[in-house]
């Protein structure tokens, strides 16, 4: 986890500082202080305890964090990195930003390393214990489009809701389509159920179309549509019988209908349950689950 991949000093300041459990971010930049995503809410890391002065990151802490993340072999990480990111064996997705190369045309790296964001993954249990049932019922799920701001605990509920349709729902055959590496780890180290199966680092419509004829899935499970492809891929999924469960960025359900390619999606009513995410009362926070027809069938706030 993050003590692997930051220097011990660092990693102690923040630790003794942020308990792990309620950290979800480390964002370090070249000459400028470190901050940590705290409860969803950003805070300076700061010397003595929190009293002192911020600690600002040199080139060397993130020369540093990018040698161990690719295990000293850029190459070997390369066809993650021009995408501006790395994933570690234990599921933690590290953000980059620095110098685009290009080689006729097309991206071929980022070198020069300047920021650096650390997504930390979660294994919440049960926290979509209150959804679940609007999700799956009668041994039938639910079309279903989790959506939030960045950061606001999609990946965390959906890797839930797999690990609950598999181990409580007793749904057999469920596929997690884990393009980078975020839903199950990249050596599947978290949980997502025992009924199961997970194809890491293959894009949608790769993934989708192949292992659909190979591993006869009653549901699929992935994160992040936000492209033509992806959503052309979830529609003839779900025309072929197979449930999707996925997410999307979107504040609210108003911004989903306005967002490029989804309008279809919504038109034809593809998902029958929308669940609504929010960093409000914390990471994860339930704003409402709703149906095909924007029906709201579960406000919490209001109970």
């Amino acid at each position: 986890m993050l003590y692997n991949i930051l220097p011990e000093w660092l990693y102690s300041e923040i630790s003794k500082n942020f308990p792990i459990e309620n950290l979800y971010e480390v964002r370090i930049r070249a000459n400028k202080p470190i901050t940590v995503n705290f409860k969803g809410n950003y805070q300076t890391l700061k010397q003595q305890n929190g009293y002192g002065k911020n600690f600002i990151a040199s080139y060397e802490l993130l020369e540093y964090i990018v040698a161990v993340i690719t295990k000293q072999s850029i190459y070997a990480y390369n066809e993650q990195i021009k995408h501006c990111y790395v994933t570690t064996d234990d599921g933690l997705r590290v953000g980059i930003c620095g110098v685009v190369v290009y080689e006729n045309g097309k991206v071929i790296t980022i070198k020069k390393v300047t920021s650096i964001n650390i997504r930390i993954s979660h294994q919440v249990y049960n926290c979509s214990e209150k959804i679940i049932n609007f999700i799956c019922y009668n041994n039938i799920v639910k079309n279903t489009l989790v959506i939030s701001p960045p950061g606001a605990g999609k990946t965390t509920m959906i890797r839930d809701i797999a690990l609950k349709l598999s181990n409580e729902k007793g749904i057999k055959n469920l596929l997690i389509v884990d393009e980078r590496f975020e839903i199950a780890g990249l050596k599947n180290s978290l949980d997502v159920g025992d009924f199961t199966d997970i194809l890491s680092g293959g894009l949608k419509h790769y993934a989708f179309s192949e292992t659909l004829k190979t591993m006869s899935p009653k549901v699929i499970i992935t994160d992040e549509i936000s492209n033509e492809d992806d959503i052309a891929q979830i529609k003839e999924t779900i025309k072929s019988g197979v449930s999707v469960i996925a997410t999307a960025h979107a504040k609210n359900i108003e911004d989903l209908k306005y967002k490029k390619y989804f309008e279809s999606l919504m038109k034809d009513k593809y998902f029958e349950r929308i669940v609504v995410l929010s960093s409000r009362q914390g990471v994860g926070t339930i704003e409402g689950v709703f149906d095909e027809n924007l029906r709201c069938l579960y406000l919490p706030y209001m109970l």
